[in-house]
């Protein structure tokens, strides 16, 4: 369990890094790099998640289904965002290659998907925090 609360704290830090990057990027203009951002901040924060949980994984970017999977084992208050939680996971995998390849895309585009998915991330980040500090305190 030692390792767990380790690894998890550091995915949990490193979630929050990113999203500070995200919002610092978003304020700036720079839609493309916020959704970079925001992409790594729901990625870490749920695998802080599972990892606290002892759940295993495959590296992958989209792990919003291992949410839905073991949401049995969640408090009730978390447990009643798990599809919202995921659904942003997911979708923000799922364009991940968006953001990669910001050239081929409209700017506009970016500025759009960043405004509306990030205060989702913002939220999909407090409640993961939350949680690792309920059991790890």
């Amino acid at each position: 369990m030692e390792v767990n609360k380790s690894r998890a704290r550091k995915a949990i830090r490193d979630s929050e890094r990113e999203l500070k990057n995200g919002l610092r990027s978003f304020e700036e203009g720079d839609y493309t790099g916020a959704l970079k951002y925001f992409q790594e901040c729901s990625e870490y924060a749920v695998k802080a998640v599972l990892v606290a949980y002892g759940l295993d994984y495959p590296k992958v970017h989209g792990v919003g289904r291992f949410l839905i999977e073991n949401r049995e084992r969640f408090p009730r208050w978390f447990k009643s965002r798990v599809e919202m939680m995921s659904e942003v996971v997911d979708m923000l995998a799922r364009n991940r290659p968006r953001f990669r390849y910001p050239y081929e895309y409209e700017l506009e585009e970016h500025k759009a998907f960043a405004e509306k998915v990030r205060p989702d991330v913002r939220e999909l980040f407090e409640n993961c925090k939350k949680l690792i500090e309920e059991l790890f305190g």
